[in-house]
C-alpha cells in the first residue's frame, strides 16, 4: 500500500515534530514567511522551555528510573498542544475513549476522512524500538499516523522518521493501552483557520510569556527551582532521596547516569536539553517582534545549551573508557534510527545491551569515584539552575517592555 508522506528532515521533539509535519503536508504555512512551520517555531509557540526532576523509585523496577522535563508542560502534553493549536488558530479535537475498540475504531474512522491523528502511546511497547519490557507502562511518548491497510491491519506511523513506520494494528492498540492513564488519547487534525501576521506576532509574545511563567513560578516541583531540588539531591548524604543514599552500594547507578546522557543529549531534545533550540527561536521571534534585546537573552541560552552538554557528557566522563564506549554506541542508535537504518539501529542496540549488562555487574568507579562525580554535578546542575534563572528573568524584563 502506497502511503503518502511528507518529505522532511527526521524530528527532534516527537509532539512539535509530529504537527509540524502534519502541518506541512496539510499546506499550512506561516503567514510572516509564507514557509511552513518549522519545529524550532512550534516549540517556542507552544510555551518553550520548562523544568523537571523526578526519580522513581519502584519496587517491582530492576533499577531507580529517571525523568528529566525540558519542555514547557513536559509532564502534559495535551496542554502543550492546546495552548499551540489555540495559538495558531488550529481546529483540533482532542479524543479519549474507555475502551480499546472504540479507540481502535475511531482513528479507523479519522484515517477514512483522511484526517490525520496524532495518538499517545507508551513507547516500550513500540516493536520497532526495541526497548525492555520492564519498562512498559512508563515511558508517554506521541506519534503521528498516517494511513492504513485495512486489508493487513497495518498503520503507518511518523516517530521522528524520514520514512513511514509500520506496525500491526493490534500492536499500536496495546500500545495506547498500556497507559491507562491516557485513556487512548489521540489529537485529530480537523483543519486551520486564518491567522493574520499581527495574531501570530501577538501569539509569540503569548508564548514567551508562558515560558517565563513556568520557568519562574516558586514551586520546588515546577520550574527552575526542580533543577535546584536535583543539585541538593545529587550530594545530600542524609536525605533518603538523595543519591549518595538511594546509590550507596552503586546499585542502579549505572542505567541512571546513562538516563541523564540520553535524555539532554538524544531523546528527543535536539542535543542539548531543547535550550539550543529555544535559542534559534528567540532568535527569530527578535526579527517578528521588532525586539533585538531578545538577541541577547537567546545568547544565554546558547550559553546553557552548552551547559547542559556538558553535564551530559560529566555523567558518563570519557576518561572512563566503559563509558566513553556507551556513549558511542548511544550515539551510534540514535543516529541510525534517524537514518532509517533499522538493521544497524537493531545490532547496534544488541551490541549495546550486551556491553551494559558486563558494565552493570562490574561497575567502573569506586565508592570514593562515586562521592567525587557526585559533587561535581551537583555543583554543575547548581550552576545551570543559576543561569537559567538569570535567562528566565532576563526573558521576562525583554518581553514586558
Amino acid at each position: 500500500m502506497k502511503i503518502e508522506f511528507p518529505e522532511s528532515p527526521p524530528g527532534i521533539h516527537p509532539p512539535t515534530a509530529a504537527l509540524s509535519r502534519i502541518l506541512n503536508f496539510k499546506e499550512v504555512a506561516n503567514p510572516l514567511t509564507h514557509q511552513p512551520y518549522t519545529e524550532t517555531f512550534l516549540l517556542g509557540l507552544g510555551g518553550g522551555l520548562g523544568a523537571g526532576y523526578i526519580l522513581f523509585q519502584f519496587p517491582h523496577l530492576p533499577h531507580p528510573m529517571l525523568s528529566l522535563g525540558f519542555r514547557n508542560r513536559w509532564n502534559n502534553t495535551k496542554a502543550f498542544l492546546r495552548n499551540l493549536s489555540q495559538r495558531l488558530n488550529l481546529k483540533l479535537s482532542f479524543q479519549e475513549f474507555e475502551e480499546s475498540k472504540k479507540a481502535e475504531g475511531a482513528l479507523q474512522d479519522a484515517l477514512k476522512q483522511d484526517k490525520l491523528a496524532v495518538v499517545w502511546v507508551d513507547k516500550a511497547f513500540l516493536p520497532y524500538h526495541r526497548m525492555p519490557e520492564s519498562l512498559r507502562g512508563y515511558i508517554n511518548h506521541q506519534v503521528a499516523v498516517y494511513g492504513r491497510d485495512g486489508r493487513l491491519w497495518r498503520l503507518y506511523l511518523d516517530d521522528l522518521s524520514p520514512q513511514p513506520l509500520e506496525i500491526r494494528e493490534k500492536t499500536f492498540t496495546a500500545a495506547r493501552a498500556s497507559l491507562s492513564q491516557n485513556n487512548f488519547l489521540m489529537m485529530v487534525y480537523e483543519g486551520a483557520q486564518n491567522l493574520t501576521e499581527q495574531a501570530l506576532r501577538e501569539a509569540i509574545t503569548e508564548g514567551i510569556i508562558d515560558c517565563v511563567t513556568q520557568l519562574t513560578r516558586p514551586l520546588k516541583t515546577i520550574g527552575v527551582s526542580t533543577f535546584e531540588t536535583w543539585a541538593h539531591k545529587l550530594s545530600d548524604n542524609r536525605d533518603r532521596q538523595g543519591w549518595p543514599q538511594v546509590f550507596k552500594d552503586q546499585q542502579g547507578l549505572f542505567p541512571v547516569l546513562r538516563r541523564v546522557y540520553e535524555l539532554i543529549k538524544l531523546d528527543g531534545t535536539g542535543g542539548f536539553a531543547l535550550r539550543k533550540l529555544y535559542s534559534d527561536f528567540l532568535h527569530e521571534a527578535a526579527g517578528y517582534l521588532n525586539n533585538p534585546r531578545l538577541n541577547a537573552v537567546a545568547g544565554q541560552y546558547l550559553q546553557l545549551s552548552n551547559h547542559w552538554a556538558n553535564l551530559a557528557e560529566n555523567a558518563l566522563p570519557s576518561q572512563v573508557t566503559a563509558f566513553d564506549r556507551v556513549k558511542n554506541l548511544l550515539n551510534k542508535k540514535y543516529d541510525s534510527y534517524r537514518h532509517f537504518d533499522l538493521k544497524l539501529y537493531k545490532k547496534t542496540i544488541n551490541d549495546l545491551r550486551a556491553f551494559e549488562t558486563k558494565l552493570t555487574a562490574n561497575f567502573p568507579l569506586d565508592s570514593y569515584e562515586v562521592s567525587q562525580l557526585f559533587d561535581r554535578l551537583s555543583s554543575q546542575v547548581k550552576l545551570i539552575s543559576e543561569l537559567e534563572r538569570s535567562a528566565a528573568m532576563h526573558l521576562r524584563d525583554v518581553i514586558r517592555q
